[in-house]
């Protein structure tokens, strides 16, 4: 490793690009778990289920759903689903978890050149 100012500063880049772009996969990937588990009672919510992409220097993507009844749905164990369930997000990136984890690290690893 040089001591070159640029090129740490390039290696940054990267690995602030690689680990922004494995967080938005991962989150693409937590969706896509997600949207077979989430309830269909109540109109559009499989398909209102939305990845807000890290960007550089982020610490985080996020999957969520702007409908208003979206949290209910999610949080309420109370309710009966014919198809879907409560939890689908948390269960979703619980049972990815390694999945998440390997996009990640292939993305950080691709931004590194290797």
């Amino acid at each position: 490793m040089t001591s070159d100012p640029m090129d740490v500063d390039a290696l940054a880049r990267q690995l602030l690009t690689g680990t922004a772009d494995g967080l938005t996969l991962a989150a693409e990937r937590v969706r896509a778990v997600a949207v077979p588990r989430t309830p269909i009672e109540y109109g559009d919510l499989r398909s209102s289920l939305t990845v807000d992409p890290a960007g550089p220097g982020d610490r985080e993507a996020t999957v969520f759903s702007d409908l208003p009844y979206a949290a209910r749905q999610h949080e309420d164990l109370s309710l009966r689903h014919d198809d879907g369930q409560a939890k689908y997000l948390e269960t979703a990136a619980l049972d990815s978890a390694d999945e998440v984890g390997q996009i990640i690290a292939a993305q950080v690893a691709r931004a590194l050149g290797g």
